[in-house]
């Protein structure tokens, strides 16, 4: 098929979704939703471009590398929203704008393919909601129909728009409109790259999904909220994949942002290679001494297990999760989670392999028996570390096992204030001995 055939494809799935766009005039924040990748991304740049003539539009890409919106991406930059989520890289770095009147703005996947289907379901979407419905701008979320999850991250939004027949896998949630199936799909276009999707026989294919953060939260609804500059400005240069989100003027010379705590730095980002970034999440309970209980319920068959503070949302107060494992590669965390249902410690159906390349760093030591002699004195106050072992027989001792930096923040100032530990942010590098 050929590139024009699949540009007229492109055009009749934007042109309606330019009709419809006026049915999200009260919206803030709504999933685009389809299993045909190019017709929801192009049905969602159709009702941006529409909605922009008003008021800003940011269209994020969820689907992975989709070509409506990859093309637009003129610069070289590869970094997108999973630079962003999972390596602190500053939203306002990596979005751009893609019209003249700066009202419109894409928000590409990024260089990471990283599947995490509980990433959908974390409740900063719906705070990153709440920023764009202050400031009065829309965000749009295109994503597969097929991925698991979805049904959470809709509910946490204003709604879904439904491409191609696809069904809401959200019962209750709103459906501002149903973009019915508007021509044949052409075949591949020959200078697409491959995507990003593992074929499966059920619905649970790995689609690239993104990570929320809070640092990309105050981000997103301070750029919305302001004049950008005019295409002319240069653009921003490129920046590390394991940089931290570090503070912006536009933040600064925004309205208060959703979210004011300072990003925190990963100190040593030179380890991310390395990092042992894989764990099993054993529950999330709502109080500190549930979660030390949990923990020692597993006894010998958590290794390196740990709980932190993490926040569930605005509305949703402060938990504690509870983390066991270490690894480099998923397949072990994997064997770990069946191991423990195996023994009965975790129910059968419970737990989920989490990607948590982050902890905070507590002490050192330069042997495992004087860390272990730390580790107990840490334990005797109630501070839940553990000890990874290092190539060269030397201990670091961490706290705490996290999915972004800024799932970090509520741990660290808990140690600061409760237990006078200056923790440093880092990637967790070790094995459990």
């Amino acid at each position: 098929m050929t590139d024009q055939a699949v540009g007229e494809f492109e055009s009749v799935w934007e042109a309606a979704g330019s009709r419809i766009a006026g049915a999200l005039d009260g919206a803030s924040a709504v999933v685009v939703l389809g299993h045909d990748p190019i017709a929801t991304a192009s049905v969602a740049l159709g009702i941006g471009r529409a909605q922009a003539s008003h008021r800003r539009v940011v269209v994020g890409d969820l689907i992975g590398d989709v070509a409506p919106l990859r093309e637009l991406v003129t610069d070289e930059d590869p970094h997108g929203i999973t630079d962003a989520f999972l390596y602190g890289v500053s939203l306002n770095k990596i979005v751009r704008q893609i019209d003249t009147a700066g009202n419109l703005h894409v928000l590409p996947t990024g260089s990471e393919a990283v599947v995490q289907e509980d990433i959908l379901g974390n409740d900063r979407w719906r705070r990153l909601a709440g920023g764009f419905h202050d400031v009065g701008a829309l965000m749009l979320v295109a994503a597969p129909a097929a991925i698991p999850g979805v049904e959470a991250l809709i509910g946490m939004l204003d709604g879904v728009v439904l491409v191609g027949g696809a069904a809401s896998p959200a019962p209750n949630a709103r459906v501002f409109a149903e973009v019915s199936s508007a021509a044949r799909r052409p075949g591949p276009r020959p200078t697409q790259r491959k995507s990003a999707v593992a074929a499966a026989p059920d619905r649970r294919r790995k689609w690239m999904v993104p990570v929320a953060a809070v640092a990309v939260i105050t981000a997103v609804a301070a750029l919305v909220s302001r004049n950008y500059p005019t295409p002319t400005q240069p653009p921003a240069p490129a920046l590390r994949r394991d940089s931290a989100a570090a503070s912006d003027s536009l933040v600064a010379t925004a309205p208060p942002p959703v979210d004011s705590s300072p990003p925190l730095a990963v100190a040593n980002p030179a380890d991310s290679a390395n990092a042992s970034r894989f764990a099993v999440q054993i529950a999330m309970i709502n109080t500190e001494n549930d979660a030390a209980i949990r923990v020692r319920s597993g006894g010998g068959d958590f290794p390196v297990a740990t709980f932190a503070p993490v926040s569930r949302g605005a509305d949703g107060g402060m938990w504690y999760k509870v983390v066991t494992g270490a690894y480099t590669d998923r397949a072990r965390a994997a064997q770990l989670l069946s191991f423990l249902r195996t023994r009965g410690v975790v129910p059968q159906g419970w737990g989920t392999v989490i990607r948590a390349p982050f902890a905070l760093s507590i002490a050192s030591a330069p042997s495992t028996t004087e860390a272990a002699a730390l580790i107990a004195d840490f334990h005797s106050r109630q501070v839940p570390v553990y000890g990874l072992l290092q190539r060269d027989g030397s201990v670091r001792i961490y706290s705490g096992a996290f999915e972004t930096p800024d799932e970090a923040t509520p741990a660290k100032l808990a140690l600061l204030r409760n237990k006078n530990i200056d923790a440093t942010l880092v990637y967790r590098v070790g094995r459990a001995y």
